[in-house]
């Protein structure tokens, strides 16, 4: 029996949602910091299979990737702000020595690092906001807090969009994104923060709420949008197929890897 990419979508969603919620709930903050390290690695895997051309996991260049990664979920796991720049610097040396050695051999140099680079600031960099999240005071609201944001901002995208969209938002990167699907992600984010504020986050101030709603809408469209970018740029649809009726790792969190800074920042100000 054949199914349609929407009936997938869902069937995927049954499945997963209910065993990640139960390891969400009970997971130490450490292992939720070795579970984000894993999800970085398989970002990182189609990241530099899509984007960098190279025959990942055996690519020299993945593997620093990888290893830069574990550092930085460690050290969003202890909350040290140095070791995770520490790691930052190193990341950008090792990766302009092996630009400048592969330009010497007469390859592509600035091309290939500015790739690499973008790697450790797209995915581990961004991602260890939600760890970081995670290991704060309360940090399990936080987490269920950010998730919450960044998925259910895009189903009020999707169906809003499908339901009421007339005007195209950014044609050239997502043909089919609209404003009204838009306006919907910022709705349905609003619903969120606001039951958050009434139930489990009672400290977040009410001029903050609509602020926050809107934030972190817009930031899990820039989210989905860049991602749209980097694809289009180089051509690829889809940067895996391990989740069916969605794609790939980096497709699902996409939208998460905007949504979680920005959340993180409300947090650490408010």
């Amino acid at each position: 029996m054949a199914y349609s990419s929407h009936a997938k979508r869902w069937m995927t969603v049954a499945v997963i949602v209910p065993i990640l919620v139960a390891f969400f709930l009970l997971a130490p903050a450490w292992a939720f910091a070795i579970f984000g390290g894993f999800i970085s690695a398989f970002a990182l895997y189609e990241y530099f299979k899509n984007f960098c051309k190279t025959n990942a996991p055996m690519d020299l260049g993945y593997c620093f990737a990888v290893i830069g990664s574990s550092l930085i979920f460690w050290a969003a796991a202890i909350g040290s702000f140095k070791l995770l720049f520490l790691v930052m610097w190193l990341m950008f040396f090792v990766y302009a020595s092996r630009a400048m050695i592969r330009f010497n051999q007469g390859k592509a140099g600035y091309d290939l690092l500015a790739k690499e680079a973008l790697s450790i600031l797209y995915i581990p960099c961004l991602l260890s906001s939600v760890v970081l999240a995670r290991c704060s005071e309360n940090g399990v609201t936080w987490l269920f807090f950010i998730l919450f944001l960044a998925f259910i901002s895009d189903t009020g995208a999707y169906y809003a969009g499908k339901t009421f969209g007339k005007h195209k938002l950014i044609p050239n990167l997502s043909p089919n994104k609209t404003v009204e699907g838009s306006i919907g992600s910022i709705f349905a984010d609003l619903i969120v923060v606001t039951v958050f504020k009434l139930t489990l986050l009672p400290t977040i101030p009410w001029l903050v709420v609509p602020v926050l709603a809107a934030s972190a809408a817009i930031a899990t469209q820039l989210g989905d949008l860049f991602e749209s970018m980097l694809k289009r740029s180089l051509d690829v649809k889809d940067s895996g197929t391990i989740f069916p009726g969605h794609g790939g790792m980096l497709d699902r969190i996409d939208g998460l890897l905007f949504t979680g800074p920005v959340v993180y920042l409300f947090l650490v100000t408010f």
